[in-house]
Formats: structure tokens, sequence, C-alpha cells
């Protein structure tokens, strides 16, 4: 009886969950069904090495998510709880948040919803020169030395922070980047509190990859500053690419191996070739992260303006993109936060 009494339980809960995520799962619907027409159009496989890999790093993160959680709620109960019989409240807490039902499947529905949107975004992404071949570097190039004063960004960046190991550095944390733009959508996904805030930021980052990643990257399709002799433009920032070289020889630089792999990937058909460099997407979803920060708490929201900071030199120091491609990106998360805010709250 107990056991049938779980499973309509179970079923109860799978409606209000797909009408919490109603909104969520409408606008991955319209990505993927966009994307899935832009295929049949061009002739093009929908599928991407991209998404499997991804998918991949995603199945070897999420455990580690889960042992964070885990040291993230002893923590709370140790500093701020503090109860008598700490072995029971600890146990009866994770008790609470596993047989939490409705926790679950919106959060369960919420999660698929984002992965479908990254295998979906992937291949949006791969048709971008099929669609509008790569040809602003030039002007971006212009545009971003006359912005600043005559000189590329990258030179005045290195004024500050050109030396190996703080190259290293930056370079570490925008790798660690990836990893805590899937801790923040997992948490989103699973927390419950204050439900409004957690769906602001998962739509937000859903139309942010969308008009950024996908849209405007079409748009203006260009192949950033590592790749502008490789695709025929000139040895504007072979000086940039030879001191990361340089600067390998002394302290790692391991942009330069992803670098290679996705231009090999993008000449010879591979399975990872997703090239685009206006707007960076980078920017544009870490300081989406940096804003959801501020709605849970200041200290960890000015934490990400610091680790914002890095992201947005990391993109013009190590090569990947125009220091403009990050100023836009800016302002496209700020335009897409506001945005997603008020969908949240039309469909709240």
């Amino acid at each position: 009886m107990t056991m049938q009494t779980d499973i309509l339980a179970g079923r109860s809960a799978i409606g209000p969950a797909l009408w919490r995520n109603r909104l969520l799962i409408g606008l991955v619907a319209l990505h993927f069904l966009g994307v899935y027409a832009a295929c049949l159009i061009l002739g093009y496989p929908f599928g991407s090495g991209t998404a499997s890999t991804l998918i991949s790093l995603l199945q070897v993160q999420v455990p580690l998510f889960l042992v964070i959680l885990l040291f993230w709620r002893f923590g709370w109960m140790v500093a701020v709880v503090r109860p008598k019989r700490p072995t029971a409240w600890f146990a009866n807490d994770l008790r609470e948040i596993l047989l939490d039902r409705d926790r679950m499947f919106t959060g369960a529905f919420a999660f698929l919803a984002m992965c479908l949107f990254a295998g979906s975004f992937t291949v949006g992404k791969d048709l971008i020169p099929h669609i509008n071949p790569f040809s602003w570097d030039p002007y971006f190039a212009w545009l971003d030395r006359t912005l600043h004063g005559g000189t590329d960004p990258w030179q005045l960046l290195f004024r500050l922070t050109g030396t190996p190991a703080i190259t290293t550095a930056i370079n570490a944390a925008y790798h660690l980047w990836l990893m805590l733009a899937y801790f923040m959508i997992f948490v989103a996904c699973f927390n419950v509190s204050r439900h409004d805030k957690h769906r602001t930021y998962l739509v937000s980052d859903l139309l942010c990859w969308t008009i950024g990643g996908n849209i405007l990257a079409t748009l203006f399709a260009s192949v950033g500053p590592v790749y502008y002799a490789a695709f025929g433009y000139g040895p504007d920032f072979t000086p940039l690419m030879d001191t990361l070289r340089g600067f390998n020889e002394i302290s790692p630089v391991w942009a330069l191996d992803v670098q290679e792999m996705l231009l090999h990937g993008y000449m010879n058909d591979g399975p990872l070739k997703g090239i685009s460099a206006m707007p960076s997407m980078h920017v544009a979803s870490t300081v989406t992260m940096t804003i959801y920060a501020f709605t849970v708490s200041r200290v960890i929201g000015w934490m990400m303006v610091g680790f914002a900071t890095l992201i947005l030199m990391g993109s013009v120091q190590l090569g990947w993109h125009y220091a403009i491609d990050g100023y836009l990106s800016i302002a496209l998360s700020l335009a897409c936060w506001a945005i997603a805010r008020r969908l949240v709250r039309a469909f709240a």
C-alpha cells in the first residue's frame, strides 16, 4: 500500500512540476524547433560533438556538485543551526530535501530542459559559418583599437598582467567558468526558496545564450584574435599568440591546446568545431551569474564581480575575444535579466 501511495504521490507531483517549468520548457522547445528548422533548410545534420562532450562533462560534475552541497549543508548546521543532536538533525535535513517530491520533480524537469537546450545551442553554433561566413574580424579589430586610443586592448592589459604566472592564473579562472556555470544552473533548478529569482536566472541564462550565442554570433560572425591569421586576416595578433606560446614554456597556458583543438575541428569537420567571438558568452554568462549571486548574497555577489572581471580580462588576454565582445556581452546580460524578470512575473 505504501509503494502504491508513493507512486500516486509521485504522479501527482509531475503535473505541478511541469506547470512551474512551462516558461522554461516552452522557450527550450522554441529554440529546439528553430535550430531544427535551420538544419532542415541547410541540409545540415542535427547533431553536435560539442553537445556530447558537454553532457559527458556534466555526468562527471553532478556527483561533485552533490558533494559540495552536502558539505554546504553540514557547514550551515555547524555555523548557523548548531543543533543539540547534530547527527539526527543532519540526517533529517537530508531526508527532507531528498523526499521533497515537488523539489525533485521541478528541479529534474528544469535541469533536463537546460540540458536539451545545451544540445540544440551547440548545433546552432556549429551552423554559424553555414548561414553567415566569418567576416567581421577586421572591423572589430579596428573598432577595438579606435576605442582604446589606437592600441590593441591586449597590449594595454599586458602592461598590468602580462606575466606567465598571472596568465596561468587567469586561464585557470577561465577554465573554472564551465564548472561554475553548471553548478549555478544545478542549484537554480533544485532550489525552491524564493522560486522566482531562481527561475529568473535560468530564463535569463537561456535568453542570453540564444540571443547572444546563436543570433548575434551569426549576425556578427567572427573568429576572434586567436584565429585572425588562420582565417587570412593578417598578422595583427601574431605578437599576442607568440607571447602566449612563450609564456607556455614557463607556466602553462591551457587555452592554447583548446584553441588548437577547435581550429583543427573546424578545418577538418571534427566533432569540436564551434568557433565564434562576438559576443563573448563567457563574459555574458558570468555577468548573468553575478546578478543571480547578488539575489542570494551580497558577499557572494561581490565575489562574482571579481570573477567576472577575471573572465573579461581573460577573454582578451588569452586571445579568444576582442574587448568589445565583452562590452556588448555585459549590456546583453543586463537586458536579458530585465526581460527574464518580466517573463517570470508574467508566468508566475
